[in-house]
């Protein structure tokens, strides 16, 4: 549990207004009610899979948990209309940024924390799973391996990732160059023998 907020429907307060309070301001029956339910309601969240296998618990749930303080008109419960009723609405996986502006404290730090923590957890997990065989001769073919090549009488040693590409484009645009140069001298040498003719 890390916080609560409180939000009375305008159907429910005697000048006709909603109101939002939170921390000690909300009545200890409203928040004991609350964090009862929604500990039981966070029971039945599945954990965050990880990629390989393995689980971590959830970054951060919030419960709604309502409260009839009248009769309610439900076909399948048998509500109490002598007394107030609370129930869960809703179960949502993350928190609802509309709400947390009306908190006596900064929250985002907190969920800077959570979100980093679960991160920590998950690669951790990760790195405990077994390599599937495809990934791991993928990560040693991305490897980058040394090239070594003659420059200007000194030998110069570079990635081979960058270094085949761009070899293999010069080099074709060589055999390229070559193949057209012989090509336009023959012509302008049959052009020469016609013109002399």
């Amino acid at each position: 549990f890390l916080y609560a907020i409180a939000n009375m429907a305008a159907v429910s307060t005697e000048d006709g207004a909603e109101r939002i309070i939170t921390g000690d301001d909300i009545p200890a029956e409203f928040l004991e009610n609350a964090k009862r339910i929604g500990k039981e309601a966070i029971k039945c969240l599945p954990s965050l899979q990880v990629p390989g296998g393995g689980a971590v618990p959830m970054v951060l749930a919030r419960t709604d948990i309502g409260c009839s303080d009248s009769q309610m008109y439900d076909k399948d419960l048998d509500w109490d209309p002598t007394r107030k009723t609370f129930f869960l609405n809703e179960i949502e996986p993350s928190s609802t940024t509309y709400f947390v502006r009306h908190l006596k404290f900064d929250c985002i730090p907190v969920y800077g924390k959570l979100y980093a923590e679960t991160a920590r957890n998950m690669k951790e997990q990760m790195d405990k799973n077994p390599v599937p065989a495809k990934r791991a001769a993928a990560k040693r073919a991305a490897t980058p391996m040394k090239f070594t090549k003659a420059v200007s009488g000194k030998r110069v040693t570079t990635p081979r990732a960058t270094q085949p590409t761009v070899m293999k484009k010069t080099a074709m645009k060589g055999a390229a160059m070559k193949v057209a140069m012989k090509a336009a001298a023959k012509k302008s040498a049959k052009a020469t023998k016609a013109t002399k003719a």
